[in-house]
């Protein structure tokens, strides 16, 4: 429990840091492109992995807080659910995203921070709580970040036609291609989560809980 702690209470600042100095970058990049703070900080905020993130920041400040504690954002299945969210966080970003840009310097230190180094470490986290918390059903639960995001992300698309992700844009593509793009990124939620919770269970059967 004291190496949970440790890492939870290291981890949780740094990628603190991370989003609030990309935070800084993004709204300088609003400003010099015409825009105001509020533009900058409105933008921001609709991305997936920025409030993923911060879902991380919150988990892992809870849980270096109260280590024990298993309610609120440190239940079992919120953590499962978080766990799913930043690993395709990851995932995806290496896989569709990365290509698309080039970051230098500070900007590249947060690129890091947010989709590879926030990951690895939530997944770490998550390796030390006793194993066999999670249960089937928890699973289900995890579609519940993207689900929400996607209507998020839609409705602010409305008002302002900037839509983070192409893949959820309905500016570029019919709806029914949009709404085939959310429900795979559901399932695919729900399939990582199943994943997750079987390699619990798998994990308490090999040995003593931590």
């Amino acid at each position: 429990m004291l190496v949970l702690r440790a890492l939870a209470a290291a981890a949780a600042p740094v990628i603190l840091a991370s989003v609030v100095s990309q935070g800084w970058i993004s709204t300088q990049d609003m400003i010099r492109s015409g825009g105001d703070v509020a533009d900058g900080v409105w933008r921001y905020l609709g991305y997936f992995t920025v409030l993923t993130n911060l879902l991380v920041v919150g988990v892992l400040a809870g849980a270096a807080l109260a280590p024990d504690n298993r309610k609120g954002l440190n239940a079992p299945h919120i953590e499962l659910m978080t766990l799913t969210s930043i690993l395709f966080v990851g995932v995806v970003y290496h896989l569709l995203l990365a290509s698309q840009w080039n970051p230098q310097g500070l900007q590249k230190l947060n690129d890091d921070v947010l989709h590879t180094w926030s990951p690895l470490a939530f997944a770490a986290f998550w390796l030390l709580r006793p194993r066999g918390a999670a249960r089937w059903s928890d699973a289900l639960f995890a579609a519940v970040w993207p689900t929400a995001y996607s209507a998020y992300s839609l409705t602010r698309g409305a008002f302002d036609g900037h839509y983070p992700y192409y893949f959820i844009d309905p500016s570029s593509m019919p709806w029914l291609i949009v709404a085939r793009n959310m429900a795979g990124l559901v399932l695919a939620f729900v399939a990582g989560a199943l994943a997750l919770a079987a390699l619990d269970q798998g994990l308490r059967k090999l040995g003593p809980q931590n």
